[in-house]
């Protein structure tokens, strides 16, 4: 471990904190990253649990990181078609004639992260290391953390891309609001008799919004937001989960994948609509799901947190001879960042409770019919999801 003082530190060892860590480096920084952990091995068969859908701009990053190229191409899914259904209507999304190569590419977090790890072993700019930051302190213009193992580290800007239960935040002196949706995202892997077409799959039925991403191998993955106590249910219960999942593949619009058998095991996590009241403050930035937390029924989750690191990447670069902790700087990324996480999480939590009422099925159906035939509505939501252009 190097005993020089970095000018930054990245609280967070997951795939925002490494993406972070790899950016700033190669924006000229010297960075320690605090408590990272190597990704998982791939799984002997199948994929892991934890898929993102990433976007457009994401991939963009990743390639300029030098990270994209070194996923193996087995282990990603270019989405090739959309279908979005609900009240008897639908909505579908055409890369073809979006003209553009891909909406999205699946693929598994460890993937990415391995790919990540591989990328950060190389990187001069960057120590890595397994400790993590216990307490942190402020004054005369920097930060003094203390470690886990008991030792100190000094820098001038301390970034937190440490999750929704960002300590970072809490250090940094920045309040949140938060408000839970009482229910649970439960995801799961399955084996299809049929072939999925590269398209993924979204219908919002009476118990949820069920999400099936393509996998390679005739494989999809489910991310299921169920009400809390269904949910439990279905994850104490592997083969009723399997039973609901395959008796919704009609309003999913995807019959067509036949039989399903679940690939791996059932897991879970609490949904939440939570936002930190900045994402900045004194020599301090939060990146991720420290800074925002969106509901997962767009898929956007992990590519806010990506574009957080693009932004903020960008205003670091340009900085000349300001310092990485200048107020002004870091208040320059709140403000590129601003637009877009409001945006998502209107549009999320609009969703949400657009289709929770019964009696607006009706007028449900009749908007996503009438989006459906609208070519420019759906160039406009299919370019504002790729990412492209939001940070320009």
């Amino acid at each position: 471990m190097s005993d020089t003082q970095p000018d930054a530190v990245v609280v967070g060892g997951g795939l925002v904190g490494k993406a972070a860590a790899l950016a700033l480096a190669q924006s000229g920084l010297q960075v320690r990253l605090c408590g990272v952990r190597d990704a998982a091995p791939a799984p002997a068969a199948g994929f892991a649990q934890r898929i993102y859908a990433f976007n457009a701009a994401s991939r963009a990053l990743l390639q300029r990181l030098r990270v994209w190229d070194q996923v193996p191409g087995a282990r990603l899914q270019p989405v090739a078609a959309m279908r979005i259904a609900g009240d008897g209507a639908a909505l579908r999304f055409d890369a073809a004639a979006q003209g553009v190569e891909a909406l999205a590419w699946i693929a598994e977090s460890d993937a990415v992260e391995r790919a990540l790890d591989l990328a950060l072993r190389f990187e001069r700019g960057v120590t890595p290391q397994p400790q993590r930051v216990t307490a942190a302190r402020r004054a005369a213009g920097a930060w003094t953390l203390e470690l886990d193992d008991g030792g100190r580290l000094g820098c001038a800007l301390l970034l937190g891309a440490d999750g929704r239960a960002s300590r970072v935040r809490g250090w940094a002196g920045i309040g949140q609001r938060s408000r839970p949706y009482a229910q649970t995202a439960v995801v799961a892997n399955f084996a299809c008799d049929g072939d999925h077409g590269a398209t993924a799959y979204q219908a919002f039925v009476a118990d949820g919004v069920i999400a099936l991403l393509p996998l390679p191998q005739r494989q999809v993955s489910l991310v299921w937001s169920a009400p809390d106590a269904l949910a439990a249910e279905l994850r104490r219960d592997p083969a009723q989960l399997t039973q609901r999942v395959q008796q919704a593949l009609p309003e999913l619009g995807a019959q067509h994948l036949g039989g399903l058998r679940a690939v791996g095991e059932v897991g879970g996590w609490p949904l939440l609509q939570q936002r930190a009241h900045s994402l900045v403050g004194d020599g301090a930035a939060l990146l991720g799901d420290a800074g925002h937390v969106v509901h997962p029924m767009a898929g956007h989750g992990l590519n806010l947190g990506l574009q957080d690191v693009q932004a903020l990447a960008a205003v670091l670069a340009a900085r000349g001879a300001q310092s990485c902790a200048d107020a002004r700087l870091l208040r320059r990324y709140a403000r590129a960042r601003a637009e877009q996480v409001l945006a998502l999480e209107l549009a999320t939590d609009g969703l949400h409770r657009l289709y929770a009422p019964a009696w607006l099925a009706p007028v449900r159906a009749l908007g996503l019919s009438a989006a459906d035939h609208l070519p420019s509505v759906k160039r406009w939501l299919a370019g504002y999801a790729s990412g492209l252009g939001v940070l320009s």
